[in-house]
């Protein structure tokens, strides 16, 4: 009766409860050793069922089992084995996310770890993650998230293009227009609409010009795409200002820095290459920063350059200035006017400019709210008050093209890497920052629309991340903890399931270096003050001269001085024969399997 606590006392504290959490966290790692074993076999196949044997896994499940239980006789800590039933979890699971493509299987495993992230923050978790870290920790782990974007997508896309996968459109039209910059400081394209024209007649995007100095001093298609991973990896740098803001912890700050480079629709559009869209999220955040420290000059400077991305970025920002009206206060509303006033009416004067001088605005997109041709957005705000019902029909709609996500598997790219954050809110005002992705994603029917991997989610994943910062500062600290591990660990899977599975670009390259080079530089050397016709794949490549023309689309297959054919693909195989015989056209470079150039002939 000294008071000691003996063996035997500490055996008789185990309970169901705590056999069950050691038994799933045994089950767990004997799942997550065995994955491994049995790679490359998947676990949505049979073929899984074959190559893990019971009896060993039954065998290791035991001695996992004994293990934790002989552990925790000893150690005696409830809180412990909980946390290491979460980790075991996520072991398992991120082997599971980099196996499958498939987004249902994505929900699932969340709701699991959701089911786990309840249960172990129900007390508030172990002591250790109650305790804040230090500002030099929450900047490294910010740094690292941004350095982590920007090498390994950066690495992505940059080889992407030399391994010549980047297509025409979007890419090459851009890695034309900066060398025209370059060149004339006017952004002339002649493969965008085959022939020679501003790309400012297709959408007005003078924030280009930002990238135009390093470009400048590094001439290459690779620089843009450099650029815009760097461009991106600093929305970092907002978003932890925001969190600070609002007054969150150095430990949730970091949280949404990492949740931010692991963004799958962050990254999910640089495979589709350069894009001006890219240019929203870390102008909107920015933005919202400057919106909560009621700093107008803030406000206006990345209002301007937000409106500079493109004509209809002028949306974002005036849902912007709506939230500032409904939710601030006297001087928040002024300030919101200004912005719904100044963006309604920049978009006017951009409309009216591309009509008449340019190729009108894309009001096809919105075709499914239209009862015509010559109906414009004015007719799609009228059938969207006359029909409501049909808006929610169409929001989640789960028809797609074959190639192409459904809406609802967008929304849930969309919303689970940010742990549902953004709807969990009373406040009714809130609710505006989802509507970009309602108008913009959701509702149009252009399949492209709502899918991460292109360029249209950019200004709405902004407004998700603000709309999820704002919520999470309104909670309790144990909702808070559980929300912020869930949202991490959500990110992290679904970054493994869309962006981890796509980085097969730099093996690519590595694999097959030299040929790659060699088509390059066969194509480098085409004089620069040559016209060139190229097929999609090698556009990018041949792009650095005035007039470069796409074949498939162009009228002009027999003017350009030179033809570059990419014979990894019919669309240039099938024009061999053509210039073969052409007697305007003689053959001055053939590399077996992969190139073939023509010179006119007198050239």
């Amino acid at each position: 009766m000294n008071g000691k606590t003996t063996l035997k006392d500490r055996i008789k504290t185990n309970t169901a409860e705590k056999f069950a959490v050691r038994f799933f966290s045994s089950l767990f790692i004997a799942c997550f050793i065995f994955s491994l074993i049995a790679s490359p076999v998947q676990f949505d196949s049979a073929a899984f069922f074959k190559a893990v044997p019971i009896l060993p896994f039954a065998a290791v499940l035991a001695l996992c089992f004994i293990f934790l239980c002989s552990l925790f006789t000893v150690v005696n800590s409830l809180k412990i084995e909980r946390l290491i039933l979460l980790v075991s979890f996520i072991c398992y699971g991120s082997t599971c996310a980099l196996a499958a493509d498939s987004t249902w299987f994505g929900l699932g495993a969340c709701l699991v770890l959701l089911v786990i992230c309840v249960y172990v923050f129900k007390d508030g978790g172990a002591p250790a993650l109650k305790r804040d870290i230090p500002a030099p920790l929450l900047i490294g782990i910010a740094a690292a998230a941004a350095l982590y974007f920007a090498v390994f997508i950066g690495a992505q896309t940059l080889c992407r293009y030399l391994t010549q996968s980047t297509p025409n459109y979007d890419f090459a039209i851009f890695s034309q227009m900066f060398y025209n910059m370059k060149t004339s400081l006017l952004p002339l394209v002649t493969c965008e609409r085959d022939a020679l024209m501003s790309h400012f007649g297709v959408h007005i995007s003078p924030i280009f010009y930002l990238f135009l100095p390093v470009y400048a001093i590094f001439p290459k298609p690779g620089t843009l795409m450099a650029c815009q991973a760097v461009l991106l990896a600093s929305g970092v740098v907002p978003v932890c200002l925001i969190a600070k803001r609002l007054g969150l912890s150095n430990k949730a700050a970091a949280a949404f820095a990492f949740i931010y480079a692991m963004y799958p629709a962050l990254a999910g559009g640089c495979y589709y290459d350069l894009h001006e869209n890219k240019f929203l999220a870390p102008l909107l955040l920015w933005l919202f920063y400057f919106m909560l420290k009621k700093k107008w000059y803030g406000i206006v400077i990345f209002s301007i350059l937000t409106l500079a991305v493109k004509e209809d970025a002028a949306l974002y920002v005036a849902f912007a200035g709506i939230y500032a009206v409904l939710s601030g206060d006297k001087r928040d509303k002024i300030t919101g006017g200004c912005m719904v006033a100044g963006s309604v009416g920049y978009f006017i004067l951009a409309a009216h400019l591309l009509s008449k001088y340019g190729e009108g605005t894309m009001n096809y997109r919105f075709e499914n709210f239209m009862t015509g041709q010559d109906d414009g957005l004015i007719a799609v705000v009228a059938n969207v008050i006359k029909d409501p019902a049909f808006v929610i029909h169409e929001m989640f709609d789960a028809t797609a093209d074959a190639s192409a996500e459904t809406k609802p598997e967008f929304i849930i790219r969309m919303l689970l890497p940010l742990g549902g954050l953004p709807v969990i809110t009373k406040k009714l005002s809130r609710y505006v920052l989802l509507l970009p992705m309602i108008l913009i994603n959701l509702m149009p029917d252009y399949v492209y629309q709502h899918s991460i991997y292109f360029q249209y989610a950019y200004g709405s994943l902004a407004f998700l991340f603000f709309a999820a910062m704002l919520n999470y500062a309104d909670m309790s600290e144990r909702t808070r903890r559980t929300l912020a591990v869930f949202a991490s660990v959500s990110a992290l899977f679904f970054t493994m399931q869309t962006i981890w599975q796509r980085n097969d670009y730099v093996d690519m390259y590595n694999k097959d270096r030299q040929a790659y080079d060699e088509v390059r530089q066969a194509v480098y050397e085409i004089p620069e003050d040559a016209s060139v016709g190229a097929t999609t794949f090698l556009y990018s490549t041949a792009s650095q001269h005035k007039y470069v023309y796409d074949l498939k689309y162009s009228t002009h297959t027999e003017d350009p001085d030179y033809i570059v054919l990419d014979l990894r693909y019919s669309e240039g195989r099938s024009r061999v024969m053509f210039y073969d015989s052409s007697p305007d056209y003689e053959e001055v470079r053939f590399i077996e399997g992969r190139l073939l150039i023509y010179r006119r002939v007198g050239q």
